[in-house]
């Protein structure tokens, strides 16, 4: 939604609030798309990307499917994890990084299975 007008760190937030000036769409889907970034984006982190002070690392699972989703997909090629974290990793984006490792192993615990393995 977003990237029809941002397609920087911000596409996210200009995505969410697109939706929130349709006036019409629940708020838990508004925040699906605002959260989904990454394995999410502390405040701190937040606000020296411009994107305000707020929170936005996904919390509920729907959120955290999403997200994580959105990290190992590349248009419509499946990405292993550890290729996703290496490159956040030569960024200098460590921290983003261990977010995505943290949010993997979650989502794999409540699989059941590594996340990696389902096709």
């Amino acid at each position: 939604m977003g990237r029809t007008r941002e397609n920087g760190i911000k596409q996210a937030i200009v995505g969410a609030d697109i939706l929130r000036e349709e006036g019409n769409i629940d708020e838990r889907v508004i925040r699906i798309i605002e959260r989904h970034t990454g394995a999410g984006i502390p405040a701190d982190e937040a606000e020296k990307l411009g994107l305000g002070s707020r929170d936005l690392i996904p919390e509920t699972l729907e959120e955290k499917i999403v997200a994580h989703a959105d990290n190992l997909f590349s248009g419509t090629i499946r990405i292993p994890v550890q290729n996703v974290v290496e490159m956040y990793r030569k960024k200098g984006l460590d921290r983003a990084a261990d977010r995505i490792m943290v949010l993997h192993s979650y989502l794999s615990g409540v699989c059941g299975v590594n996340v990696d393995n389902i096709t």
